[in-house]
């Protein structure tokens, strides 16, 4: 049978829903001998300062409802205040209902993001099951719904955008909440939103499953293809979500139960729209995406990015600190950022002394670094860097360098996953590090490796060329200075920063693998594998060295040791980067179906990176399974159009976009996103050379001479033109040759 208040599917012989805990009466199936016999809340009454199962001190009773009790705690083993969830002893005694708990923790410590309520563990303690959570001091958005009515506009949407956030972070994650209602959001005293209960959540494994769908979740805030017994998916919290927002902006309750006001607002000017696209009856029609909602709230709200630095950078600075340049052609934009905080304000107190080497939050801080530097190769530990910072900031909230740290992380996790959380976390994690200290050399390392992250190379430069003025040994700083100088084709800049890098922290592997990596965009691919090497010495489980060291040999065509190499990396970590250059190993052998096995396991692991994709596509081809390349190249079209939209300055996002643009033959797109690469990175030999083989692909054979000429004017190699299969109708030109004899 279902459950009469959230319809959820309740198992035989259970006395109370699974979800929600409403008392199920005794059926035909389940007799009334044969249901469990409900035991008083007495049991879980507790008095304030009661030790419970040797961890909490209880300090009040925050409330209680189908499940349990909830106390408001302190956990002596995190020392921090907890919300403490005592469950009932007749629910404790159903196997799938603490099950259901399970799966809120395991699928609640996968979201890491400040608008998602933090479940810290579940356990038992003479014979009570508790769940302890993240302490909200505030109240549920049901319950300032029903105090207020409809909220301003302004306020409906900045909570819609933040339960917006938390979902987005949770889609990432591939995890559908099914259950998003008012009172499964609070609104702490600050006025920030936290979006909880993942009880019934839908999870990867689930999600795949399509034996799992039920109509879980409360009825009135369902989507239509839940309450049809249909496989819900993220758009169907997208459905939930406009349904809270139409709710918020009106005041009109969406559960029927609960009497409308007498004067409903009718919805604002700007919203229609939005709340047209997340109500549509059909999935298909609906609002594709959380960050869809996101990017849809901000432009009700009038919040643009219009700015030619990021829009965050411009939060980052008081009004009184901004200047103006004025850029080539008359462009109006923001003075690199680094200029708007060189001046601290008048008046304003001294940071707060960063805590002591033997305090906890000092602890946690060490921790988080040794992770960053020596651990985070893969998001999994990178989370455990940045739940480490969480610790520390949570210990000492004005410990600056933390915030600045964890804004860095925070950009490192942005720039491998896309997840617009993430950005978003790094920005105010960032402003916060800049409050509490505008004069922090940390915060300004922290600023350009966000705009590493957005490829904003030249504001970036400037970013760590401050830090690493006001703190010459801050090697992190000098390491990253590198990598811009590199990606700026400033190779004796880039040399130098590196090996300061190195001289300050001789032992960092992941120095040594910058090193590397400025080697390699140069062509000296024997100084980068003898990088790579010295890395794999210090650090002989690096998959990032296995694999950069096989790239390097794939470069130099030594591809027999290249796949060795990458298969040792894929031994220790599974990078979807790995499996494609393993791919580009096998296609240079002719080992095209291998090629194509690797390139499928990068689209599995990485689906919105557009190489991937296009590497798929140039596999399929050579095996004359065109109509399966065609679909890869469209895939890596898309997905390179997403990259391009996400960072317009990148010249990389350009050049890709163009490349796959000729991979599908639409010639306008490919030349003009070429010709942007090349405006955005002049004096480059990259661009170039892309757009000679985009010339190329179309037959334009003197066009992609002329265009190769240039190119290996400004420093293009023979070994990049020799991997390059697109440029073998020139080959065998006269012209061709002469310029591939230029080449260094």
């Amino acid at each position: 049978m279902r459950c009469p208040k959230c319809s959820t599917d309740v198992p035989e012989r259970e006395s109370r829903c699974p979800a929600c805990g409403t008392q199920i009466p005794p059926t035909d199936i389940s007799t009334a001998s044969e249901a469990h016999v409900p035991v008083s809340d007495a049991s879980l009454d507790f008095p304030p300062g009661t030790r419970f199962a040797d961890r909490f001190t209880l300090i009040e009773r925050a409330g209680q409802g189908g499940m349990g009790v909830v106390y408001k705690a302190i956990d002596t083993s995190l020392d921090q205040v907890v919300a403490l969830k005592l469950i009932r002893p007749e629910l404790a005694g159903s196997r799938r209902f603490v099950e259901r708990f399970r799966q809120e923790v395991k699928l609640t410590r996968q979201i890491s993001h400040p608008n998602v309520c933090r479940v810290h563990d579940l356990g038992e303690s003479g014979g009570r099951f508790f769940l302890s959570m993240e302490w909200v001091e505030g109240q549920t958005l049901r319950q300032l719904l029903q105090q207020t009515g409809a909220l301003a506009r302004d306020r409906a949407l900045e909570i819609a955008e933040d339960i917006a956030q938390a979902l987005a972070a949770a889609h990432a994650r591939s995890i559908v909440h099914r259950d998003l209602k008012p009172s499964n959001v609070m609104i702490d005293r600050l006025g920030s939103t936290h979006v909880m209960d993942f009880g019934i959540a839908a999870g990867p494994e689930s999600i795949s499953d399509p034996t799992s769908a039920s109509a879980s979740g409360t009825p009135a805030y369902m989507s239509p293809e839940q309450k049809r017994g249909e496989k819900p998916d993220a758009r169907s919290d997208l459905y939930s979500l406009g349904l809270i927002l139409r709710e918020m902006l009106t005041g009109r309750p969406t559960d029927a139960r609960v009497p409308p006001p007498e004067h409903p607002k009718p919805v604002p000017h700007g919203a229609e729209p939005l709340l047209k696209s997340l109500l549509a009856e059909r999935a298909e029609d609906r609002c594709p995406s959380a960050e869809s909602a996101i990017h849809s709230l901000r432009g009700i709200r009038g919040v643009s990015a219009s700015l030619r630095l990021p829009e965050w950078a411009a939060r980052l600075v008081r009004p009184r600190q901004r200047k103006t340049l004025l850029a080539l052609a008359g462009t109006v934009i923001l003075a690199v950022l680094v200029i708007y905080l060189s001046v601290r304000p008048g008046g304003e107190e001294s940071p707060p002394p960063a805590p002591t080497e033997a305090s906890p939050a000092r602890s946690y801080y060490d921790t988080a670094l040794y992770y960053l530097r020596e651990e985070a190769e893969t998001v999994r530990s990178l989370d455990d860097a940045i739940h480490m910072l969480h610790r520390a900031i949570e210990k000492e909230p004005g410990f600056a360098e933390a915030w600045a740290h964890l804004g860095a992380a925070y950009w490192i996790r942005y720039e491998r996953t896309r997840e617009t959380s993430s950005r978003d976390e790094a920005i105010r994690a960032v402003q916060k590090a800049i409050q509490i200290d505008p004069d922090l050399p940390e915060a300004q390392y922290a600023i350009g490796r966000g705009l590493i992250a957005e490829g904003k190379y030249e504001e970036a430069k400037s970013a760590l060329e401050k830090a690493v003025k006001q703190k010459k040994d801050l090697d992190v700083a000098w390491a990253n200075l590198g990598r811009v100088y590199q990606e700026l084709d400033d190779y004796p800049n880039g040399l130098r920063a590196l090996q300061n890098a190195l001289k300050l922290n001789p032992k960092s592997f992941r120095h040594q693998i910058y090193l590397g990596l400025l080697y390699y965009q140069f062509g000296e691919h024997d100084r980068a594998a003898q990088a790579y090497q010295k890395a794999l010495s210090l650090k002989p489980d690096s998959s990032n060295a296995w694999e950069n060291l096989g790239t390097a040999y794939l470069q130099m065509g030594r591809l027999g040791e290249a796949v060795e190499a990458l298969g040792k990396s894929l031994e220790i970590e599974k990078h979807a980067s790995a499996f494609s250059n393993l791919g580009t190993a096998y296609y240079y052998q002719g080992k095209y179906e291998e090629a194509a096995g690797s390139y499928r396991e990068a689209t599995a692991l990485e689906p919105k990176d557009p190489d991937h994709w296009g590497n798929l596509g140039d596999a399929l081809r050579m095996l004359h399974r065109d109509e399966e390349a065609g679909a890869a190249y469209r895939q890596a079209v898309g997905r390179a159009g997403d990259n391009v939209a996400l960072v317009p300055q990148d010249p990389k996002a350009h050049l890709t976009l163009g490349l796959y643009c000729a991979r599908v033959r639409d010639e306008p797109c490919a030349l003009k996103e070429g010709n942007l690469a090349a405006q955005l990175q002049p004096g480059s030999s990259e661009p170039l050379f892309r757009i000679a083989v985009i010339h190329c692909i179309f037959g334009r054979m003197d066009d992609a001479l002329d265009w190769l000429e240039k190119a290996v004017r400004l420093g293009l190699t023979r070994v990049q033109i020799q991997n390059e299969p697109d440029l073998a109708p020139l080959r065998g030109n006269p012209r061709f040759k002469k310029i591939f004899e230029l080449a260094s």
